[in-house]
């Protein structure tokens, strides 16, 4: 059980130090893993599962494959796959060989898909063959990929892709050859190139090394990981959310991880049941999810007892109670920046990101970089102490990378307040932030209040154009199966909850939102479509005063 604390204890990261930087990276995790418990389960999925000696020498097998085809160190090679055993033993391949993964979300197509690959340079791509189509539309235009290497058959509901003669397909299959030898690596060496989303113009890819990835996912051993520990994985690999806070923390603390196809809420207690897991990482909107289904005779019936939830929903004690879950972790992280600040199992609370961790600096500072006192909200600005663990850079992008770094620190994007005992607090993204009436509005505040309407699953605030220089605020909202809602009602529920700036003037219910596959709304969409006729519209607020 975790510690009895008070909210403003400090949970003391300085005493749960990093490895010394020339153990971060892929081949010391392993070397340590096969020294201690080769036959432990290392990963698996609903087909089959692997050991740590059998994933090792799986990796290298198809690392030998690619010497084969001539792939050398340090090349990029495109990973386009679902979520399986296979997706692990691909990326650990390329990882353990100094080759370089570039995964790509599985949602992308067209422009998108062709700037990700032709940006990357890469010669080689491994994809599901489900994805198929999707490359074949692009294949014409594509720069440099020259071999296409197919996960499993081709979709019998569907037309066999057709790719130019010039692009060579091969099945993965028969990928696998002569053990590779691993690769002698550095923590400065690139393990991967993941583009961020391109909300504002093309998706930046942000170069990773190896010492960068191991402290995104390594925070999670400051909860004390058990080497028994079996983790569900239901975030998609592609992503660091996925493969680096699911697997690649498993994989440092020796333990076991379980990948799954996606999340469902619906089936997630039955999963955890089946494979008897007893950690997971959840997104704030899964949890909401999980919260809002209808109670059961076995909702405490199962493993699991220790969760990271980012962000933490506002119901956190109402959810552990009612799942049985002994202590719940957050934190904040960054594909450019790493995990930053953590707050451990048992320290979590609704709003909180965390204490910084001790081998990084950071400042909330203005939009001049000036640092504003602590309470006030601010964008957050980081660097590190350790060479090497944020990212090298967005690559091809020069002139981005050098805006990144204004002033020689790593501009986040977010805004943060930090209180007078060094707790940093999640404010909003900056785009999207609300500016209205003169006060700047928090969406995931908003958002939070929302969400407690008993009739509510889930929303989101954007802003939207109004008759003065400032925001109006629509709120988007699903209503629970079954649920009932005026707009009117949650609006006056809004009332007794918030300031009467932070009020929505606009409501409008829907089906479903836009969402990422790692479950974000996607905003910039809503924002996009704006007001519509099925718009509720309350009118505007007078200034300076409620309702």
């Amino acid at each position: 059980m975790p510690p009895s604390i008070g909210p403003r204890t400090d949970p003391k990261l300085s005493e749960l130090p990093l490895p010394p930087l020339a153990q971060r990276h892929v081949a010391a995790v392993f070397d340590a893993a096969l020294s201690a418990a080769p036959d432990r389960l290392a990963v698996r999925d609903p087909a089959r599962q692997l050991t740590y000696a059998a994933l090792y020498e799986e990796a290298l097998a198809l690392a030998g494959g690619l010497d084969r085809l001539g792939v050398a160190a340090g090349e990029h090679v495109l990973l386009m796959l679902d979520n399986h055993v296979d997706h692990v033993t691909a990326w650990l391949a390329l990882s353990l060989t100094a080759r370089v993964e570039v995964p790509v979300n599985t949602a992308y197509k067209g422009t998108i898909l062709r700037h990700v690959i032709d940006d990357s340079g890469a010669r080689v791509m491994i994809i599901d063959a489900v994805h198929g189509a999707v490359i074949a539309e692009v294949a014409p235009a594509l720069l440099t990929l020259e071999r296409l290497v197919v996960r499993g058959d081709w979709p019998a509901d569907r037309p066999v892709p057709r790719f130019p003669d010039r692009l060579t397909v091969q099945r993965f299959e028969e990928l696998p050859a002569a053990r590779a030898l691993p690769a002698a690596l550095n923590p400065w060496d690139l393990i991967g190139i993941l583009y961020t989303s391109g909300t504002t113009g093309l998706s930046k890819g942000v170069r990773v090394t190896h010492a960068h990835a191991y402290g995104y996912a390594t925070p999670a051993l400051f909860d004390a990981q058990r080497p028994d520990e079996i983790t569900l994985c239901t975030l998609p690999l592609f992503h660091i959310g996925g493969q680096w806070a699911g697997v690649y923390k498993s994989l440092i603390g020796a333990a076991g991880a379980v990948v799954l196809p996606r999340f469902s809420a619906t089936t997630f207690w039955d999963d955890v049941r089946r494979y008897r897991c007893s950690y997971a990482l959840l997104l704030g909107a899964m949890a909401n999810f999980l919260y809002r289904q209808p109670p059961s005779a076995g909702d405490r019936d199962h493993t699991l007892r220790r969760i990271t939830m980012v962000p933490v929903i506002a119901q956190l004690d109402e959810f552990k109670a009612r799942f049985g879950i002994e202590a719940v972790a957050t934190g904040y992280g960054l594909t450019e920046g790493s995990t930053i600040v953590r707050a451990p199992l048992g320290y979590a609370e609704p709003g909180l990101a965390g204490w910084l961790r001790p081998d990084f600096e950071a400042r909330i500072v203005d939009e001049h970089d000036q640092e504003v006192p602590d309470g006030r909200i601010g964008e957050l600005i980081v660097r590190t102490r350790d060479p090497w663990s944020v990212m090298d850079g967005y690559h091809a992008m020069p002139e981005a990378t050098v805006a990144a770094w204004r002033n020689q620190w790593l501009h986040t994007g977010d805004a943060f307040r930090r209180d007078g005992s060094g707790r940093f607090w999640f404010v909003d993204r900056l785009k999207d932030a609300v500016r209205r009436r003169g006060e700047n509005v928090s969406s995931f505040e908003v958002e939070s209040e929302i969400n407690e309407h008993p009739a509510v699953l889930e929303s989101a605030i954007i802003a939207v154009l109004s008759d003065s220089t400032e925001d109006e605020i629509m709120a988007c909202v699903v209503l629970r199966p079954g649920g009932t809602l005026q707009a009117e009602a949650l609006l006056e529920f809004l009332d007794a909850r918030l300031p009467y700036f932070m009020v929505p003037r606009y409501v409008e219910f829907f089906e479903s939102l836009p969402k990422t596959p790692t479950e974000k709304i996607q905003k910039q969409v809503l924002r996009s479509r704006g007001v519509t006729a099925a718009t509720h519209d309350r009118g505007p607020t007078p200034r300076g005063r409620p309702r």
